[in-house]
């Protein structure tokens, strides 16, 4: 009845599973979604989300790279070629027609709350009759006299971009060449299969249109969706690679150990049982599968079948007393220990605040389980008929294990090597060395940035306080701080644009002063009459008109800074200001340091400092467990011979990091993690021969297939092109490979 109950729940797994795949989304490719929220402040996390969205769903081109009238000619044939394709949600090409007037006029209206300029009055009124048009168009000096709204806009931050309209286009120019800028909205997330494939159908065919149109016109591009897909093709194609060498290599040992066609059904049914329940769990408890659990749960595969070679390898040694229910409970202590110490293992990554790991544990731990409830629930009853056995390789199994000698002194040096090599170790907990995007996008998005100075740092100050006026001041005071800092270009802001009402006040104030001689300045210098009558009236009218933020946001101006401008919050009204230049954030952190309301918000470095902080505990934690099995061992077998069952893992774990060392790979979260693998599955193999009770070919079959099988799916992400899961692979797959060669130890002596 068990049986038959589990299989139903098996099918129901299946089912669940095949459903959330076709209704889509079932995989998540944005490895962003991986990492944890860092910040206390959930204005942080909010203010995150929405840059990232900012950023991340829309792709950056830059047309030409050749003389200006080609490079124009082949941006407009690019961005026509986007529009027509249907992919994109919006296509900026050409520049909507707009006044350069505007925005001066616009602070015009505000001129008496800005600050004034230093100096005299009537000298800053005759230098501005001296030169009257300034560097932006529209205001004259009846509108602004002494200058004081050309000064104030020629203030903002608007040099950092350098780039420039040119015939209804934005031109970046490099010498004698010219690039157009081209942007294009997704029309979804760029995380989304359906929107990549979209995407980068569209950009191929215009990319190709271009070429045979304009041969002397280059294309480079830059943009999460870039990014995302190439992640996505890579994870596919390693997920693939693992899956099917894995799941090659265990056909191959199964038709050529066991020659029985039942046996590799059953061991690929105990496989596909795993996995159905891993993703099953997953998906019910997540929501969604993540690139790095699939590739994970990949290699997974290899550990699924640890417990049915023990079984078979049983069935293989028993000839014609075969009985599987008996035969099941001689090695079923063992295998509950197994089981136990791996899932153990497994239950590490659970304990880090990654959901990414988190997820990898619990898709793990359902489907080890599974395979061992499949194998407990199921295999026996198909398992009935003793097969024939084959003694010359139980007897060539028993006489290795027999012929097995390891003196102590070589144990000694060996382990003496590998402690020296130690030396070369290096951690490093940066989590943007998790993952390495390809060369070819990494060096276009640095050329997009050096021409149009486009920047997308990943930091930022979260500025907070009561009312839009308290933002606004903590923003000046900000600024203030920041002032002259050696590798800061400037502050992106609000209130470069936006002076608080403290600041306003102040200025009004200032003109309130200076209205006398302002006026007898114009009558001097020849104004017409109306024209000074007129400021008393608009002093007035400047004391019950400020300059808000609202006003800002509505014009063209405010367009590229309206992400800057968070509103209401939890704590009252944010804002978010953004530090351009290579500054450390160390710098930035120590000079802001004591201002109220103002957090330094550094995504990569919040979870750099949360990886270092788990990588130590979980070395503690490892620690502590390697401590705990010893305790246990000890109370089965006693203290001499518990120690030699853990040996074996112990050094599986030294040589693991010492390959680590001489492999040049850096110490990180995930080599914790390995380590704790590396604990569980060298004590399953010690285990499985210390348990092991009457012939012991059995048993030594069943710990090398399962040894070469986990060696395999492990081991070939060692191969990975991803650094996390290379840093994962390797160290697990040197560990493994020396805790299976070094399992006779287990044996007493």
């Amino acid at each position: 009845m068990g049986r038959w109950a589990w299989i139903l729940f098996l099918a129901f797994c299946a089912a669940f599973v095949t459903v959330k795949v076709r209704a889509g989304r079932a995989v998540e490719t944005d490895l962003l979604a991986m990492l944890p929220d860092t910040e206390r402040n959930p204005v942080a996390e909010r203010a995150i989300a929405a840059l990232a969205r900012a950023s991340g769903d829309r792709a950056i081109f830059l047309v030409g790279g050749c003389a200006g009238p080609e490079a124009k000619a082949a941006a407009r044939d690019f961005a026509a070629s986007l529009r027509a394709s249907g992919a994109f949600a919006g296509v900026l090409g050409e520049l909507p027609p707009s006044d350069p007037g505007a925005v001066p006029r616009f602070y015009a209206s505000f001129r008496y709350r800005l600050p004034p300029r230093p100096g005299e009055l009537r000298a800053l009124v005759e230098a501005r009759l001296a030169s009257p048009m300034g560097s932006l168009p529209g205001l004259g000096p009846e509108a602004d006299p002494a200058g004081h709204v050309q000064a104030f806009l020629e203030r903002l931050p608007l040099t950092s971009l350098r780039l420039q309209p040119e015939d209804g286009l934005l031109v970046a120019r490099a010498g004698e060449t010219v690039h157009v800028l081209v942007g294009a909205g997704l029309k979804g997330s760029a995380f989304d299969p359906g929107v990549q494939r979209e995407a980068l159908a569209a950009v191929g065919r215009a990319e190709a249109e271009q070429r045979r149109a304009h041969p002397g016109a280059g294309l480079i591009r830059t943009g999460a969706v870039f990014y995302a897909a190439d992640a996505r093709a890579g994870a596919e194609r390693e997920t693939g690679l693992v899956s099917w060498v894995s799941l090659g290599a265990t056909v191959l040992a199964f038709l050529l150990v066991f020659r029985s066609g039942r046996h590799l059904a059953l061991g690929l049914a105990c496989v596909a049982a795993g996995v159905a329940v891993a993703a099953a769990a997953t998906l019910l408890a997540f929501g969604k599968l993540y690139l790095l659990t699939l590739v994970c749960g990949a290699s997974m595969l290899g550990v699924a079948v640890d417990y049915p070679f023990l079984y078979f390898a049983s069935h293989l040694g028993a000839g014609p007393g075969w009985e599987p229910r008996a035969a099941l409970r001689a090695i079923l202590p063992a295998l509950l220990v197994g089981v136990g110490t791996t899932i153990l293992g497994f239950a590490t990554l659970g304990v880090a605040p990654f959901p990414g790991l988190r997820q990898m544990a619990l898709f793990s731990m359902a489907g080890l389980a599974g395979s061992f409830l499949t194998l407990v629930l199921v295999c026996p009853a198909f398992l009935a008929r003793p097969i024939p056995a084959r003694p010359r390789l139980m007897a060539a199994l028993e006489r290795a294990l027999g012929a097995w000698r390891l003196k102590p002194w070589v144990l000694a040096a060996c382990a003496a090597v590998l402690a020296a090599s130690l030396a070369w170790l290096r951690v490093d907990d940066d989590v943007r060395g998790l993952i390495q995007p390809p060369g070819a996008l990494r060096t276009q998005e640095s050329r997009v940035r050096e021409l149009t100075g486009l920047d997308n740092g990943g930091r930022f100050f979260l500025v907070e306080g009561r009312d839009e006026g308290e933002v606004l001041a903590r923003e000046e005071a900000l600024r203030s701080r920041l002032a002259g800092i050696e590798g800061l270009d400037g502050l992106q802001a609000v209130s470069c644009f936006v002076p608080s009402p403290e600041a306003q006040g102040r200025a009004l104030a200032a003109w309130e002063r200076q209205g006398p001689a302002l006026d007898a300045a114009l009558r001097d210098l020849g104004f017409r009459p109306e024209h000074p009558a007129r400021v008393a009236g608009d002093l007035r009218d400047a004391a019950t008109r400020p300059l808000t933020v609202a006003a800002f946001l509505a014009t063209p101006l405010a367009i590229p800074f309206r992400g800057l401008w968070l509103g209401p919050t939890e704590h009252g009204a944010g804002a978010v200001a953004v530090p351009l230049g290579p500054c450390p954030s160390l710098r930035l952190r120590q000079a802001s340091a004591g201002l109220p309301g103002v957090t330094l918000v550094d995504k990569a470095g919040s979870v750099s400092a949360l990886m270092g902080r788990y990588r130590r505990l979980a070395g503690l934690a490892l620690a502590a467990a390697g401590l705990l099995v010893w305790g246990l061992l000890a109370l089965r077998y006693g203290l001499r011979h518990g120690t030699r069952v853990l040996l074996p893992a112990a050094l599986g774990i030294l040589a693991a990091l010492a390959g680590s060392a001489l492999l040049g790979l850096p110490v990180t979260l995930f080599t914790a993690i390995a380590l704790a693998l590396v604990l569980g599955f060298g004590v399953d193999y010690a285990v499985f021969l210390a348990e092991g009770k009457g012939p012991l070919g059995p048993v030594v079959l069943g710990v090398t297939l399962a040894g070469l099988a986990t060696l395999l799916s492990f081991g070939l992400l060692a191969f990975s092109h991803t650094p996390a899961l290379r840093g994962f692979g390797a160290p697990l797959g040197l560990g493994v490979l020396v805790s299976v060669l070094l399992s006779p130890l287990a044996r007493k002596p």
